[in-house]
């Protein structure tokens, strides 16, 4: 049980730790390295996109296991996005 909350936790954690770590970093080095400025301005379908697999993501978590439905939503998910990106 340890191994798969700490697991979980890994999973849940690095894209928060990859946001609020690396990326600003990245948005000073631009200054300095390039010859375009990287900005924190997010189009919204992709703060949409973020918002709904954040949300889709804690309430697959939340109960503690998986069944067929939650990932057949998953694979919804992730079909909506590319689709979305793709025409949008």
């Amino acid at each position: 049980m340890v191994q798969q909350n700490y697991a979980i936790s890994i999973i849940l954690n690095s894209s928060l730790q990859i946001a609020l770590g690396l990326i600003p970093v990245l948005v000073l080095l631009s200054f300095v390295i390039g010859g375009t400025h990287l900005l924190l301005v997010l189009p919204p379908l992709l703060v949409v996109a973020l918002a709904l697999s954040a949300i889709l993501g804690a309430i697959i978590v939340y109960d503690g296991e998986s069944t067929w439905l939650e990932g057949l939503a998953l694979i919804g998910l992730y079909v909506m996005i590319a689709v979305s990106f793709w025409w949008g």
